[in-house]
């Protein structure tokens, strides 16, 4: 009679753990990573490199961040400067010459008219920061509260920007018709269904019975994102001005 040993069982990929980790600790407000169970190590361009030693093409870009893509040399090299010369890295709102070198660039690329005029406000590190920034604005500069949004948009995470984005619901803003082909509000599409929902924004604004005040603002996407990458037909563009 032979006694052998069991073969030993091999542990569970790191990734795993780290997966499972995060599953445990972190809320359900996570929603990448319950469709993307990835653990990713290694960025370059267009690709990442997950724990598992796969390769993925990332079609998120960091939401639209990353729009030279994962550690392009030039962006790695403009922030090795800035970390070897020693600057603050965090100053609030005082101004720095990296600070100043980036406005002074950033208006550059502006219209001479428009940027004789305008005005620059750093908000938070996400997209969401600068909306709410932006609902401030209007309503201090116009006294009005009401806000014109469109259906399948799509502006943050905060209370005030999922209450404008387009699958809210008790919203306290008026939901106007995003022109489209795929699926025309009105059932037309191309320019006719885009010029019909123009108008229909006109109409509410200007018929006092429609039951819709003046509004502090209208927050547009040219294209929309979540709602299905549906760019806004130039013309309607220039009417919603």
């Amino acid at each position: 009679m032979s006694v052998t040993e069991p073969a030993p069982v091999a542990p569970p990929p790191v990734h795993e753990g780290i997966l499972r980790r995060q599953s445990l600790r972190e809320s359900a407000a996570r929603t990448y990573a319950r469709s993307l169970p990835i653990v990713p190590v290694r960025a370059r361009g267009l690709t990442i490199e997950g724990a598992d030693g796969r390769r993925y093409l990332d079609c998120l870009s960091g939401a639209g961040t990353l729009a030279l893509g994962h550690n392009h040399p030039v962006v790695l090299e403009a922030i090795r400067k800035v970390i070897d010369s020693g600057a603050p890295l965090h100053v609030l709102d005082l101004a720095t010459p990296v600070k100043d070198a980036f406005t002074t660039e950033l208006f550059a690329t502006l219209p001479p008219e428009f940027a004789e005029n305008a005005r620059i406000q750093f908000c938070g590190p996400a997209g969401t920061d600068a909306v709410e920034a932006a609902f401030k604005l209007v309503r201090a500069a116009t006294g009005r509260e009401g806000l014109l949004t469109f259906t399948g948009a799509y502006h943050g995470m905060t209370a005030g920007a999922l209450e404008a984005s387009g699958g809210a619901r008790d919203v306290k803003v008026t939901r106007l018709p995003f022109p489209q082909d795929y699926r025309c509000p009105f059932g037309v599409g191309g320019e006719r269904g885009a010029a019909l929902a123009a108008r229909w924004t006109e109409s509410l604004l200007d018929d006092p019975g429609s039951g819709v005040p003046l509004p502090a603002g209208m927050l547009v996407e040219p294209v929309q994102g979540e709602g299905g990458v549906i760019p806004a037909p130039d013309s309607w563009l220039r009417r919603m001005r």
